[in-house]
């Protein structure tokens, strides 16, 4: 294996064929340099270097070894500056995970923030159930996730926002004009769940089981469009996340239990056990930025 110092001390005699200049540009003496060059000649297994009384010239071997000792360097310098630039989160690949909704109403805005800053990383978006999603950090697949923790978990994760319940209706339905609703209320209504794995899904199982709510569910699907769309046809209640909109024709009211919204904190999560890098803080970073400064955030509530 070629020792990359003394690589580059040969091309700094060879640039400048004068071993007394090459000394000073690497701040040891010349003895020492002459060393270190002698032992690179007897670990490749030849000459580099003819003197011509004071003159130094390189041989034959010497001019085919320069070019490419020179793109080596080249080389390893701009590896190292990548890595650095990778530790401080200028650069690298990016595996983000979150729920559709959430990609729709708040990634597709961020991301365009994040992107004008950090113009060199990567991302690749990951959808999924918030179960899912989890699963995928834990595996080390998704770098981050925006994401609720379960109440005992051995993730990591910075709070962004909280997600309220919702119900989404026709604006012609006799429960459009609350400004909430109880879940003891829906006892008797056609719903629209979500999938199981996605947190809406989850707290209103729990809320409904509370309330002795049973095979409420005429429709399940993982997207709160379709959901959102049968609402609005009139089909029923579509029980979806504060992070939709509804469409125009319908209202979308929070939920509550015993008087308190049905709500869970949604965080930027990662794996502690496994390496994080500054592309990831850099991330999390611009993504709390934005839910504070951005319109297109205002669907959260922090």
């Amino acid at each position: 294996m070629i020792d990359l110092r003394a690589l580059s001390l040969f091309v700094g005699v060879a640039e400048r064929l004068n071993l007394s200049q090459a000394a000073k540009a690497f701040h040891i003496s010349q003895s020492a340099l002459s060393r270190q060059i002698q032992t690179l000649e007897r670990g490749l297994d030849i000459t580099l270097f003819d003197r011509a009384g004071k003159r130094l010239l390189l041989t034959a071997e010497g001019e085919d070894l320069l070019p490419r000792a020179q793109a080596l360097l080249d080389q390893a310098y701009a590896l190292s500056e990548r890595v650095d630039a990778v530790a401080r989160g200028r650069l690298g690949l990016l595996r983000i995970g979150a729920t559709p909704q959430t990609i729709e109403a708040l990634l597709a805005h961020a991301l365009i923030d994040f992107k004008q800053t950090w113009t060199e990383i990567e991302t690749v978006l990951v959808e999924g159930s918030n179960d899912f999603l989890l699963s995928q950090v834990e595996i080390g697949t998704v770098h981050v996730a925006v994401a609720a923790l379960p109440d005992h978990h051995d993730l990591e994760g910075i709070n962004l926002f909280t997600a309220r319940v919702c119900a989404v209706m026709a604006r012609s339905h006799p429960l459009a004009k609350k400004s909430r609703i109880e879940v003891s209320t829906l006892r008797e209504q056609p719903l629209l769940l979500l999938q199981e794995g996605f947190m809406t899904r989850s707290l209103f199982d729990s809320a409904s089981a509370k309330a002795g709510l049973r095979g409420h569910g005429i429709l399940e699907s993982s997207s709160m469009h379709t959901l959102c769309a049968l609402a609005q046809a009139g089909h029923g209640i579509a029980i979806v996340s504060s992070t939709s909109t509804p469409p125009p024709e319908c209202v979308g009211i929070p939920l509550t239990v015993s008087g308190r919204y049905l709500q869970q904190t949604v965080s930027a999560v990662w794996n502690p056990r496994r390496y994080k890098s500054g592309v990831v803080d850099a991330f999390i970073t611009a993504l709390a930025q934005h839910i504070g400064t951005s319109p297109h955030a205002r669907v959260f509530r922090v």
